[in-house]
């Protein structure tokens, strides 16, 4: 098809197992998408192979101060859309993935931010239960009393990404791979951002640059983030890089525990493996960070002034190991953690920790190289078994 007009139409009427195959040239969005295919018969919607498909939308643009994520975007998967496969497009607006009913999971997540064990007693963020996300379901649609559709099988392959990046909110095992992300607005959200109990999804060999400072918050300008009690996603293989002002090029967040992230490069940013709000159980491995101008490694910095480690905020649980850390005056830096497994890593230089966190690390079962001993303020290490 060729037209605008054919694409929206094909879009609202796709049935399990199709192509929309699109003619080289711009096609005009948004794209709102509510049909879904199956697991065993996903809708795929890319180019017909002989030239460049570009999709654009003329969308709302915030201020660089905005607090959230910002919705408007050129492709929209609604109301529990699954099972969709987007390829090889040029893609200049984004990708909002909505479940349904996703706000009312939001807000109560924001009603219990200083009440962890409420958080925690959802399956599987307590403790490590990688099948709990169908329970984890209908422990949260009890408590915010209407239907949750999360969708599931989203999977965005191989596109260039501008103005605005990736965003999900409660939904599952999806699949973002083999994209460039760059040139991302102000004001929008990071390159990708996984949050609400947004679970088992891939995120691998992308390429993530140039995302516009915020002038609110970091984590409106970051390069790849996991928070809102996400879990158990892989993280592995991405690049990010030339981040200006405060952006983070690999995070967590608000509860955002038992990820993985593996063998990614962070390169000329201000910080590049970040660890923030609870996150729990997450493991740093492998990865590199190049000139990382305000820390290589970052373990909720925040909770600094806390005389001990924190349920509701402080890092829990994480393993640091296998890094290389290369051009960064401060490698590794952390406020509070506990029962953390530092140990491996490349790195030569100046290591933050709080003064609090120095007086307890050991009592609250954190290691460094095998040795229950914090680390000196500079550290020049070689890997070891690694």
């Amino acid at each position: 098809m060729s037209t605008s007009t054919q694409l929206h139409a094909a879009v609202k009427s796709a049935k399990p197992g199709e192509t929309i195959r699109l003619a080289p040239g711009t096609y005009t969005g948004p794209l709102d998408i509510r049909a879904s295919g199956t697991a065993e018969a996903p809708i795929t919607l890319t180019g017909d192979g002989t030239g460049e498909v570009r999709l654009t939308a003329d969308l709302r643009m915030p201020a660089c101060n905005a607090t959230a994520p910002d919705p408007d975007r050129t492709i929209r998967f609604t109301k529990g859309a699954s099972h969709w496969t987007i390829t090889g497009l040029s893609i200049r607006g984004g990708v909002m993935i909505m479940g349904g009913n996703a706000g009312n999971v939001r807000d109560w997540l924001n009603r219990n931010a200083e009440n962890w064990q409420a958080r925690r007693a959802v399956p599987g963020r307590a403790s490590y239960e990688p099948t709990s996300t169908a329970a984890a379901l209908e422990h949260l649609q009890g408590q915010v009393r209407v239907p949750l559709r999360p969708s599931v099988g989203i999977r965005i392959v191989g596109n260039d990404l501008t103005l605005k990046g990736i965003h999900s909110a409660m939904n599952d095992f999806g699949l973002i791979s083999g994209n460039e992300i760059h040139d991302i607005a102000c004001g929008t959200g990071p390159g990708v951002w996984l949050g609400t109990f947004s679970d088992g999804w891939r995120i691998s060999d992308n390429d993530v640059h140039d995302i516009a400072p915020s002038t609110w918050k970091h984590y409106m300008q970051e390069g790849i983030r996991v928070g809102g009690s996400s879990a158990y996603n892989t993280v592995t293989g991405n690049v990010v890089h030339d981040l200006p002002g405060d952006g983070r090029a690999f995070t967590t967040d608000e509860d955002g525990s038992w990820n993985a992230f593996s063998f990614n490069t962070a390169r000329d940013v201000a910080i590049g493996l970040n660890d923030q709000k609870a996150g729990w159980g997450n493991r740093w491995v492998g990865n590199r960070v190049e000139n990382a101008r305000a820390a290589a490694i970052s373990l909720r910095a925040m909770d600094a002034r806390l005389t001990w480690p924190s349920m509701n905020s402080s890092t829990r649980l994480a393993t640091v190991a296998c890094n290389t850390v290369s051009g960064s005056g401060v490698v590794f830096q952390a406020g509070a953690t506990m029962s953390t497994t530092v140990w491996g890593n490349t790195m030569s230089g100046a290591v933050q920790l709080a003064k609090p966190l120095r007086s307890y690390w050991p009592s609250v079962g954190n290691t460094w190289n095998g040795s229950t001993a914090a680390p000196g303020t500079r550290v020049d290490e070689s890997g070891g078994a690694c």
